[in-house]
């Protein structure tokens, strides 16, 4: 199984737009106006707006082909709006990235792909991207228990809820999951 990932460009424009409009994807992404803005801002390379404005995005291949969609960001200890329990757990020595993940093109569901995905990209990020990065968040939605299986099986370990405050679930709790890395 080859799975590399590629910064998104805007060659992979439409299939995100088309990906975040499957109800798969809808049901646990933010489908709003600023999200996609923000997507747009990121591939042409203009300022962003949306969360604190440093939002990366990434598209997964499996042999060659696109199969996923992925968005990083980096915690840092003086963002006002991080939960206590992010701050218990950002790295003490290296640098802490929160993950959002989703298997969008749909004829890839359900093989058994989201966790060896997930292992891939905590390793490209830290070999390829930053070599300090050796700790990552992602949050399932509470009512996704399906996903919170998938990522404990990628190394993420369930550490306690949040409501979400920003964002296209406001409101929403989510199941806060962390992964550490030597």
């Amino acid at each position: 199984m080859n799975i590399h990932f590629e910064k998104a460009t805007l060659a992979h424009k439409d299939i995100i737009f088309e990906w975040l409009e499957e109800p798969h994807m809808k049901e646990f992404w933010d489908n709003s106006q600023e999200h996609k803005d923000d997507i747009l801002n990121f591939i042409n390379g203009r300022k962003q707006h949306y969360f604190y404005g440093t939002t990366k995005y990434w598209v997964g291949f499996i042999n060659l082909k696109p199969f996923s969609f992925l968005l990083s960001d980096e915690l840092l200890a003086d963002q006002k709006d991080l939960t206590e329990l992010h701050r218990t757990y950002l790295s003490k020595t290296g640098r802490t990235i929160s993950l959002d993940f989703g298997v969008g093109n749909k004829t890839f569901l359900g093989k058994g792909l989201a966790a060896p995905t997930l292992l891939a990209f905590t390793e490209f990020y830290q070999g390829k991207i930053d070599p300090k990065a050796d700790t990552f968040f992602i949050d399932p939605a509470e009512n996704n228990p399906r996903a919170k299986h998938v990522y404990e099986k990628a190394g993420f370990k369930p550490i306690g809820k949040a409501v979400a405050k920003k964002g296209g679930f406001i409101g929403s709790e989510s199941i806060i999951m962390v992964k550490k890395l030597k």
